[in-house]
């Protein structure tokens, strides 16, 4: 064991409890290895060549994962907060695979990163820290499910009043975030915040949204 253990360790311990269950040989090479990074909002965190090439533990602050778009903005899959495995790192690392996607540091940021073949071993000769990975694999998944059966059966408006009623009163939120948060363009996204607040569902002030009628949003969004 290193003389002198990193500042960060104790907080990656806490974070993640099954890495503090990992052989002591494995626990010296995420010390000796890990790579602390800090971001802020805004930043880049990952680029679509990193999901097979890196591991990150989130330790402060949370990332969005976001589909790289080719003819459209950006889409938000998921945001990454502390303590929780990244769907995409995970299984691009596991397959050898990489994603056509980046992660932004949503608010002041700090990441762990730890290179593939450690990861790899971690999982391997850990059933306990692999099994951790596996379900949040698999929450990650239903999550992003539900983000395309969004996007598949509900019209904007309907998906918009679902990440208003979601956020809950008041929503801090600019219309560009809210936009890039349903892959879409600021315009439509004001053009039917105008609406809600004509019908006298919200209140819109700077960076806030204020919910008048929430059964009238729900309503809305369960019509046909």
């Amino acid at each position: 064991m290193g003389a002198i253990a990193p500042f960060w360790m104790p907080r990656l311990l806490e974070a993640y409890p099954p890495v503090g269950d990992l052989a002591e040989s494995l626990l010296e090479q995420i010390r000796e290895q890990g790579l602390f990074v800090h971001k802020q909002a805004g930043d880049v965190m990952f680029e679509p060549a990193d999901f097979s090439s890196c591991y990150p533990f989130v330790l402060r602050g949370v990332g969005r994962v976001l589909k790289v778009g080719r003819f459209a903005p950006d889409t938000l899959l998921y945001r990454l907060p502390v303590g929780e495995h990244c769907l995409l790192s995970a299984s691009g690392l596991l397959a050898h695979w990489r994603f056509g996607a980046r992660v932004i540091a949503e608010a002041e940021t700090e990441v762990v990163l730890i290179p593939a073949p450690l990861f790899r071993e971690l999982v391997r000769r850990s059933d306990e820290f692999a099994h951790s990975v596996y379900v949040g694999i698999a929450h990650r998944l239903e999550s992003v499910m539900d983000l395309v059966e969004q996007a598949t059966y509900f019209r904007l408006d309907q998906r918009l009043a679902t990440l208003i009623l979601a956020g809950g009163s008041p929503l801090n939120k600019s219309h560009q975030e809210m936009a890039d948060d349903l892959g879409v363009s600021r315009e439509n996204v004001s053009r039917v915040l105008s609406e809600f607040r004509g019908r006298g569902w919200i209140q819109l002030g700077r960076r806030q949204i204020d919910t008048l009628d929430p059964e009238a949003l729900r309503a809305f969004i369960d019509q046909e």
